[in-house]
């Protein structure tokens, strides 16, 4: 509870930020979601929540932008507490914080849209399926988020930005031409193939990112 506390009373600053990021992705999932129409319903999906487009240009570069300008390393925690985990607890916050003010309006935005374009029998049909690939979605963001302050931790913030844009560049272009991209998986026709073979890649991919940004953490120097 100490760490939310300072952490929230040192941004104090950038609440505003976290606001604006909120409600533009709250009009960007709605308007894209209420302007679908005539489309079959294997292709729904793709095309509202989980529009790859957007999630490209506008949902992902928002979070890595938010993690780039929230997350500091002062090293007189460390002091303070006589330890290097402080670090990580922090990253946890911004973490948590960062998808939850991205993800919940990007969600609502889009539920909105389709509600208000009479798309909800559709929804109840495709529930479980949607929720499964929420899930891989919310995975995605946070592995590009974990690959950005690797990045950030080894280097500065204009590498860790460009390192994260370019990955997500890549995996959409991969995506895009029908190839095996990890991040932007939670598009693929099959349902089975995201539940069986893409879901434990990503959950390996996280463990990994896991590992590697502790490691980075332990040996930072001080």
């Amino acid at each position: 509870m100490k760490v939310i506390k300072q952490q929230w009373l040192l941004d104090t600053t950038v609440h505003k930020w976290f606001l604006l990021t909120a409600a533009l992705l709250f009009f960007g999932g709605y308007s894209n979601a209420f302007l679908v129409s005539n489309t079959q319903q294997s292709l729904w999906l793709e095309q509202t929540l989980f529009s790859r487009f957007l999630i490209f240009s506008l949902l992902i570069p928002s979070q890595i932008l938010l993690l780039l300008c929230t997350f500091r390393i002062r090293f007189q925690d460390i002091y303070i507490v006589g330890g290097r985990w402080i670090i990580w607890k922090q990253l946890k916050y911004r973490l948590i914080e960062i998808l939850l003010s991205s993800l919940l309006p990007w969600s609502c935005g889009s539920l909105t849209g389709m509600l208000v374009n009479g798309w909800s029998p559709t929804l109840g049909a495709v529930a479980t399926e949607a929720l499964i690939r929420c899930l891989y979605l919310i995975l995605s963001c946070l592995a590009l988020l974990l690959l950005t302050s690797f990045c950030f931790l080894i280097s500065n913030r204009i590498t860790a930005f460009l390192a994260g844009f370019v990955i997500n560049g890549l995996s959409f272009f991969l995506n895009v031409n029908h190839h095996l991209s990890i991040i932007y998986d939670f598009v693929v026709p099959e349902f089975a193939t995201l539940l069986f073979y893409c879901l434990p890649i990503m959950l390996g991919l996280l463990l990994f990112l896991i590992f590697i940004v502790q490691q980075e953490i332990s040996r930072k120097d001080l």
